[in-house]
């Protein structure tokens, strides 16, 4: 019965056993193997989260250096291709030792060793903005238009106008362009109505060819019948500010100060530096800046309404921040749970948008190797 024990382990031979290393290292090597489906869930968001959290921080670091009289210097994310390699190797070995002095003290020994790779190459590309086009974009006003389609898409009418526009039918909004200018009184009370009459439908805007195709014309109709007491003592007031013929039912709204034709609404809109200039107003500049001068101490007034940002400052950078950067020695940051700043970073980065007039070039076809 040993002996037959014996020759059943013996089975196993030299050749068997590199027939078996071969064929391990062939069915790994033939396994069904795909990384591009992987990557997409691995990289998509995070990816998604680094861009967002750049451009923050980057507007934010802009917005202080305006108040500090700095320049703005904007860098922009073009593409992102990434690249993935995988490497993998396989190798096995037997070896036997034999025992001249009997058989049954023979032995046989085998290993099999695998190596993997895999090798991650992002390619990102930067773009600074320095181009004479985006220079323009940044400093000549948003058209009315793209400011009133956002309002008619379901934006606060009260929070864009406050943000982008410096006064309508002459009345002025605050400001800072070298010297503070103080609101109008009757700047807010024009906003809020309109807010209100936007939440109730009575006040309505609409787009119409106008002489250049490039220029649409946007109409502003004021609905007067069939509405509450309140409101039409309201809107009523409102056309008494703005100085509008009450027999007027729709105005056509017109860049500039004052209005050319008695159907008319001229906005002041602010390009998008006069809205980071404006923005900057309420950065919180450290008492030892202003003491040495690194900032200006502009005499700023407390507003009669809330800010719509602020930044706070520190010499150390707060666990929780919503967004946070760091400049001449010190931390600035925006609070997580300021809802007002972050409601207004998400407005500015769609009238940064709307000011990008440039006309985008179609990126080109590659072909990236990911495997």
């Amino acid at each position: 019965m040993g002996h037959t024990t014996i020759l059943a382990a013996s089975i196993m031979t030299p050749a068997r056993f590199g027939n078996l290393v071969i064929l391990l290292a062939l069915l790994d090597f033939t396994g069904c193997q795909h990384i591009g489906p992987k990557t997409i869930m691995d990289d998509r968001i995070p990816y998604n989260d680094a861009i967002a959290t750049s451009w923050k921080e980057q507007t934010l670091l802009n917005i202080v250096r305006l108040r500090y009289l700095d320049v703005p210097e904007f860098v922009d994310v073009s593409s992102i291709v990434n690249g993935y390699e995988q490497g993998h190797t396989s190798s096995g070995g037997i070896g036997t030792q034999i025992n001249p002095n009997g058989f049954i003290f023979n032995s046989l020994t085998g290993d099999l060793r695998e190596t993997r790779t895999l090798i991650d190459r992002p390619t990102i590309s930067y773009a600074p903005q320095t181009s004479s086009e985006f220079t323009r974009n940044l400093t000549n006003p948003i058209p009315p238009v793209s400011i009133l389609n956002l309002i008619e898409s379901g934006t606060p009418a009260d929070v864009v106008m406050e943000l982008a526009v410096e006064s309508i039918n002459g009345v002025r909004n605050r400001g800072y362009a070298g010297t503070l200018q103080e609101a109008d009184p009757e700047f807010q009370q024009v906003i809020q109505c309109m807010a209100k009459a936007q939440a109730s439908g009575y006040v309505s805007l609409r787009v119409m060819p106008g002489a250049e195709k490039s220029s649409p014309d946007v109409v502003m109709g004021i609905r007067d019948k069939d509405i509450s007491p309140a409101l039409a003592a309201e809107l009523d007031q409102m056309r008494r500010i703005l100085r509008l013929d009450p027999a007027v039912k729709e105005f056509k709204i017109a860049y500039g100060t004052l209005p050319k034709a008695n159907d008319e609404i001229a906005f002041r809109t602010r390009s998008v530096l006069r809205i980071l200039t404006f923005l900057a107003l309420n950065v919180q500049v450290p008492e030892c800046h202003l003491a040495t001068g690194q900032a200006p101490d502009l005499g700023l007034n407390d507003s009669a309404t809330q800010p719509q940002l602020t930044v706070f400052s520190g010499t150390e950078k707060p666990a929780e921040t919503y967004a946070a950067t760091c400049y001449q020695g010190c931390w600035f940051w925006i609070d997580q749970r300021d809802f007002c700043s972050k409601r207004t970073m998400i407005y500015l980065k769609i009238l940064l948008a709307l000011a990008d007039t440039k006309q985008k070039d179609a990126a080109p076809a590659l072909t990236i190797r990911a495997n």
